[in-house]
C-alpha cells in the first residue's frame, strides 16, 4: 500500500440477483423478499449506509413490490435518495443469443422503469455478461453513459491494466474497467467473508460446518433428495482482528487499476445479502491504517473520480468484442445449450421487431390505434426471458419450462398484434372491382425493400363451387404462376361478433404461389381464378392433373433453377453448382457428432471421445412437391451413436468416455430449391434419443479465407479462422465455436458461401484442408448447476438439458460472388428470418388504398433497418438503422405519409439535431458501423 498519500477504497455493497437460476422463479422471489426486507431495515436504521447497488437492473424492484406493494413509497424514497441504485438494465440479459435491438429495448425499458422510482444508475454496468459485444461502447454512449464495468471477459494479456478505452467498430471509445482479480466479488471474498468466518473462502477450507456457519434445513421428502440445504439463521457479526489481512488481500487484488490511490472494492456475489455488518466493518477498517480511507458510496462517484484523475490518452485502447477464453471463464459454449429456447426467442424477436411493431406503426399512420399495451406486455414477457441464465437454460427444468412459457406468450401476442394490424390495413384496401365470391390473397412484405418470393399458401374455395384448378393473377393483371400440391375438404367456423360462428364448407388448396414483386414494406393483392371444376361424389374418374413439363427436379437426385444446380450425393452430401460463376462446391452438409460431458457453460469432450459423421452411414432420399416453382428432396440419415457419456468427476474419478451401448439417431433434412432463388433452403428435423453429445452440420467450403464474417449486434463481426494463440503458442479449442446472429459468411473477395439461419447461434471455421465451416445444432449434457467451485447442484432425474425431444432447424446455403456486402447477404438472411405474410379474404369492400402499395423504403441495401416503432415518450415514430459495412453510406428513407418534421436522436430517443426534408424523403449519412436513430413526426 502507498504510505505517502491518502488512499481511498470505494466499498460498494451489491448483490448479483438472478430472477431465476439455482431455484425457480417463486423460490427466488421468496429469497428476494427476505433480502429486500433486510435491506430496508438497514436503510431505516443506519444513516451511514449510503448506497446499495442492485446489480444494474430494476426488475427486482418490480418483483418485490408485486408481492409487497405496501413498501412502495419507502422503496421509492430510498431509490430517489440514491441509497438503492437501480438500472440501467431492466433485466440482466446474455448478449450473444439476443438481437442487438433486444439489448436496446432492455435499456429503454430499464431506464424508464427506474425513473418511476428515481434516477437510474448512469454507469454501463455489465458484470454479468457472458462475453461483451463489440458495439457495447456505442450502445452505452447512445444512452449517455461514459463509464463501463465489464466482465467475462477481457484477458490480462490484452488489458494488463484494469482500466482501458474500449473502442466499438464505429470508433466510439468509452472508459472501461474489468475490475481486477475476483472482479465484483473482490472485497466480499477477501475481506467480508474472511472477517466473518476466519477462513479463506477461495480455498478448500470453505465447507459447511454447523458450528461455524449455523443451522441449515433440508426438505427430507424423498422426492426432494437433490435439492439444496438452506441456512435458517446466518452469522451476522465479524472479528475486527481479521480485517487487516482481508483488507490487504482485497487492496492487492485491485492493484491492476491505473489509479492506485483510488480502488473500487465491490462487496457482493450471487444472492449475497445487503451486508448488515458493512457500516461497522468500514468504521473498523478506517482505524486499521490511516493512509486508507474507506467509504461507502455510489458507483457514479467512483466513475467521476476516475474520469477526473486519469489521463485517458495514456490508457490502452482495446477494440472489438471482449470474449477471451477459456470457455469456462466467459461461459463461451452456453450458446448451444437448451437450443430450443434460443430458437423460440429468435421467432419472438422476428415477429415483434420486424412484423408486429412496423405494421402497427403503418396502421397507426392510417388512423388506427397503436396497440401499445399489447406490445409492452409482449416485450415484458420477452425481456423476462432474456436474463443470461434464463435464455441459456442453465437451470433446473422447471425454470426452463417457465422461460419457454414466457417466450410462447410473447410469440402469440406478436402474431395476434400483426394479424390485427394486417386486418386493419386490409379493411382500407379498395376491392370493389372484385366479385364477393372471389378468392383474394393479400401478401405483406415486412422488409423495407421490394421482395419477390415463392410462398406456400392455403387457398379455400366454397365446396358449392367444386373448384379443381386455380390460376393466380396479381393486381397488375399478371399471371404469376401457381403450383398445386394438394386438395382436401375442410369446414371452418367463421367468427362473427354479431352472430354465432358461421359454418364455411370449403375445398382447401395447398399450393406454391409466385408473388411477383411486392413493394417495400407493403402489400399486393393476388386473385385466384377457377380453371376447372370436378364432380364431388364421383370415385372415378378423378380429375387428372396437368403439367407444363417444367420441374425444379428433372432427375431424382437433382434440383435446378436459373441460378443453382444441387445434386444429392450417395452419402447425403450436396454438390452445389453456382451456374453464373461456374464454381462448384462438393461434399456440403454432413453431420458430425462428438461426446459432450461438459456443463451448461463449457463444452468438454470425454478423454476417450468418439467422433462420428454421417459420411459413411445409411442414407435414404425421396422427392417432394416437385414442380415449376419449388421442389424438395428429403434425405434421411441414420447414425449409430453411443447412447450416453461417462463423466470423470473432477477430471480424474471414474471413466471418461462415450458408452458402448448405442442408439440409432435419425435425421431428416429437406433440401428445397425455389424458382429464381439464389439460395438452397434446408429444414432439418431431429428426434434426439442420445445423451451427452454435440451435433453439428459441416460444410467444406474450399475457400481460403482469413476471416469469417458473422452477423452480430449492429455490426458484422470479422473473426479469424486461425485460433487466437497465447504467448506459449497454444489456444483453447472450445473458444473456436463463435457467436452469430442470422448468418456467417466465408469469402475470398472473389467468391463466397454464406450460411443463413433463423434457429442457430454458433459456428466454427476450421483451418483444415477443406476450410470446413460448422454450424452447431445443439449440445446435450447433464443437469448440473455450478454455484461454487465445490458446491454443485446435480439433478440426475431431470433430463431437460439432454434435449430428448424433436427439434427443427432451418438454414440456407447461399453461394455468391464477391464479399458479403456485394452479395446482399444481410438481405437474404432477413428474408429467411422474416418471410412474406399472407391473408386470404373473400368479398369486396370499397376502400381508399390501392391493391398494391409500399409504406417504407430504405436505400441502399446494406443500410439495415433495426426498428420501426412508436417513440417511447412522444406521439411520433422511431426508425433505427445501422451500417454494418466498412465504408460510409448515404441513405434515403421514403415513407408513404406526410412527414411534419424529423430528428436524429440518441438511443434513449433524446433529440440531437433536426433533419432536412427533401420532397418528403429523408437523407442521412451513416458512417461505418454507425447506429442511426431517426424520429419522425407525422
Amino acid at each position: 500500500m502507498n504510505k505517502k498519500e491518502q488512499n481511498i477504497g470505494y466499498i460498494i455493497p451489491h448483490t448479483h440477483w438472478d430472477r431465476e437460476w439455482r431455484y425457480p422463479i417463486w423460490k427466488n422471489r421468496m429469497l428476494l423478499v427476505e433480502f429486500m426486507e433486510e435491506l430496508i431495515e438497514i436503510l431505516d436504521n443506519d444513516e451511514d449506509y449510503h448506497c446499495f447497488l442492485l446489480d444494474g437492473q430494476v426488475a427486482p424492484i418490480e418483483d418485490y413490490l408485486e408481492v409487497r406493494p405496501e413498501d412502495g413509497e419507502k422503496v421509492k424514497k430510498y431509490i430517489r435518495d440514491g441509497r438503492i441504485a437501480v438500472g440501467p438494465w431492466y433485466t440482466l440479459p446474455d448478449l450473444y443469443p439476443l438481437d442487438g435491438e433486444s439489448l436496446v429495448r432492455n435499456l429503454l425499458k430499464g431506464i424508464r422503469v427506474s425513473k418511476k422510482y428515481g434516477d437510474p444508475l448512469k454507469v454501463g454496468y455489465n458484470s454479468f455478461g457472458w462475453g461483451q459485444t463489440a458495439q457495447f461502447p456505442q450502445i452505452y454512449k447512445g444512452f449517455g453513459m461514459d463509464f463501463i464495468i465489464c466482465a467475462k471477459k477481457v484477458s490480462e494479456e490484452r488489458a494488463p491494466e484494469s482500466e482501458f478505452l474500449w473502442e466499438a467498430p464505429d470508433g466510439t471509445k468509452v472508459l472501461t474497467s474489468r475490475l481486477g482479480k475476483h472482479a465484483r466479488g473482490n472485497f466480499y471474498f477477501n475481506t467480508y467473508l474472511y472477517a466473518k468466518y476466519g477462513i479463506n473462502c477461495l480455498s478448500s477450507e470453505y465447507k459447511y460446518s454447523p458450528g461455524l456457519s449455523g443451522l441449515a434445513v433440508h426438505n427430507a421428502d424423498s422426492g426432494n433428495c437433490d435439492e439444496d440445504f438452506f441456512m435458517l439463521e446466518s452469522k451476522k457479526d465479524f472479528d475486527p482482528a481479521l480485517l487487516k489481512k482481508g483488507l490487504e488481500d482485497a487492496w492487492e487484488a485491485a492493484g491492476e487499476t491505473v489509479l492506485k490511490t483510488h480502488r473500487l472494492l465491490l462487496n457482493g456475489t450471487d444472492f449475497s445479502t445487503p451486508h448488515p455488518e458493512m457500516t461497522e466493518m468500514i468504521k473498523a477498517l478506517n482505524k486499521i491504517d490511516g493512509n486508507i480511507q474507506f467509504i461507502n458510496t455510489g458507483l457514479e462517484e467512483y466513475a467521476r473520480k476516475i474520469h477526473e484523475l486519469v489521463d485517458l490518452k495514456q490508457l490502452r485502447t482495446i477494440k472489438g468484442e471482449l470474449r477471451d477464453g477459456p470457455a469456462c471463464d466467459c461461459s463461451g459454449n452456453a450458446l448451444a445449450s437448451r437450443i430450443y429456447l434460443k430458437q423460440l426467442n429468435k421467432k419472438v424477436q422476428n415477429v415483434l421487431i420486424h412484423k408486429a411493431e412496423p405494421l402497427s406503426v403503418i396502421a397507426g399512420i392510417m388512423g388506427k390505434s397503436y396497440p401499445k399495451g399489447f406490445l409492452d406486455r409482449a416485450w415484458k414477457y420477452a425481456l423476462e426471458a432474456h436474463p443470461h441464465d434464463s435464455i441459456n437454460g442453465v437451470t433446473q427444468d422447471k425454470t426452463a419450462d417457465d422461460v419457454e412459457h414466457r417466450l410462447n406468450q410473447a410469440l402469440e401476442m406478436g402474431n395476434v398484434i400483426y394479424d390485427k394490424a394486417a386486418s386493419e390495413i386490409i379493411k382500407l384496401i379498395d376491392l370493389s372491382r372484385h366479385n364477393e365470391k372471389d378468392a383474394l390473397l393479400v401478401v405483406f412484405n415486412p422488409h423495407p425493400r421490394p421482395v419477390s418470393d415463392i410462398i406456400k399458401a392455403c387457398i379455400c374455395t366454397p365446396q358449392s363451387e367444386s373448384i379443381w384448378n386455380l390460376k393466380a393473377i396479381d393486381s397488375d393483371g399478371n399471371d404469376i404462376g401457381i403450383q398445386e400440391i394438394s386438395r382436401d375438404e375442410k369446414s371452418y367456423p367463421v367468427h362473427d361478433v354479431e352472430a354465432r360462428p358461421w359454418p364455411y364448407f370449403t375445398d382447401r388448396h395447398i399450393c406454391y404461389v409466385n408473388t411477383g414483386v411486392i413493394p417495400a414494406m407493403g402489400y399486393k393483392v393476388i386473385k385466384f381464378i377457377p380453371e376447372s371444376n370436378f364432380k364431388r361424389n364421383h370415385f372415378y374418374w378423378l380429375e387428372m392433373r396437368k403439367s407444363t413439363g417444367e420441374y425444379i427436379s428433372h432427375t431424382d437426385n437433382v434440383l435446378e433453377n436459373e441460378y443453382l444446380r444441387v445434386e444429392i450425393n450417395s452419402n447425403g452430401t450436396l454438390k452445389v453448382n453456382d451456374k453464373k460463376s461456374g464454381i462448384e462446391y462438393n461434399g456440403l452438409h454432413y453431420f458430425e457428432d462428438s461426446g459432450d460431458i461438459g456443463n451448461y457453460w463449457a463444452y468438454y469432450a470425454p478423454y476417450n471421445d468418439k467422433t462420428y459423421t454421417s459420411l459413411t452411414g445409411r442414407v435414404q432420399t425421396w422427392c417432394e412437391d416437385n414442380g415449376p416453382l419449388s421442389a424438395t428432396i428429403a434425405v434421411e440419415y441414420s447414425m449409430e451413436l453411443p447412447a450416453y457419456g461417462h463423466e470423470a468427476m473432477y477430471g480424474i474419478r471414474g471413466e471418461s468416455k462415450r458408452s458402448d451401448e448405442t442408439e440409432i439417431l435419425k435425421i431428416v433434412s429437406r433440401i428445397t430449391l425455389k424458382k429464381a432463388s439464389k439460395r438452397v433452403d434446408i429444414k432439418t428435423i431431429i428426434k434426439n434419443n442420445v445423451k451427452n453429445h454435440r451435433l453439428r452440420v459441416a460444410f467444406p467450403t474450399g475457400i481460403k479465407a482469413e476471416y469469417a464474417a458473422a452477423a452480430g449486434h449492429f455490426a458484422v463481426d470479422h473473426r479469424p479462422g486461425a485460433p487466437v494463440r497465447g504467448k506459449d503458442g497454444r489456444y483453447w479449442p472450445e473458444m473456436q465455436t463463435l457467436p452469430m446472429q442470422s448468418f456467417v459468411d466465408v469469402n475470398d473477395s472473389v467468391r463466397g458461401i454464406a450460411l443463413l439461419n433463423n434457429s442457430l447461434t454458433e459456428y466454427e471455421l476450421r483451418e483444415d484442408e477443406k476450410n470446413t465451416l460448422y454450424l452447431t445444432l445443439f449440445r446435450a449434457m447433464g443437469n448440473m448447476i455450478v454455484t461454487w467451485w465445490e458446491a454443485v447442484g446435480v439433478f440426475p432425474g431431470k433430463d431437460g438439458s439432454q434435449l430428448l425431444r424433436t427439434m427443427e432447424f432451418e438454414y440456407s446455403i447461399y453461394p455468391h460472388e464477391g464479399g458479403w456486402k456485394q452479395a446482399d447477404v444481410y438481405g437474404e438472411a432477413e428474408k429467411l428470418n422474416v418471410p412474406v405474410a399472407m391473408y386470404q379474404i373473400s368479398g369486396s369492400t370499397a376502400g381508399t388504398l390501392p391493391e398494391k402499395l409500399g409504406f417504407l423504403s430504405v436505400e441502399p441495401e446494406n443500410l439495415i433497418l433495426s426498428a420501426f416503432k412508436k417513440a417511447e415518450d412522444r406521439n411520433s415514430y422511431i426508425l433505427r438503422l445501422f451500417n454494418p459495412t466498412d465504408e460510409a453510406l448515404s441513405g434515403k428513407i421514403k415513407l408513404a405519409a406526410k412527414i411534419k418534421e424529423a430528428f436524429i436522436t440518441n438511443l434513449d430517443e433524446e433529440r440531437i439535431t433536426g433533419l432536412q426534408l427533401k420532397t418528403g424523403e429523408l437523407f442521412i449519412e451513416a458512417e461505418s458501423n454507425k447506429i442511426i436513430t431517426v424520429e419522425v413526426v407525422i
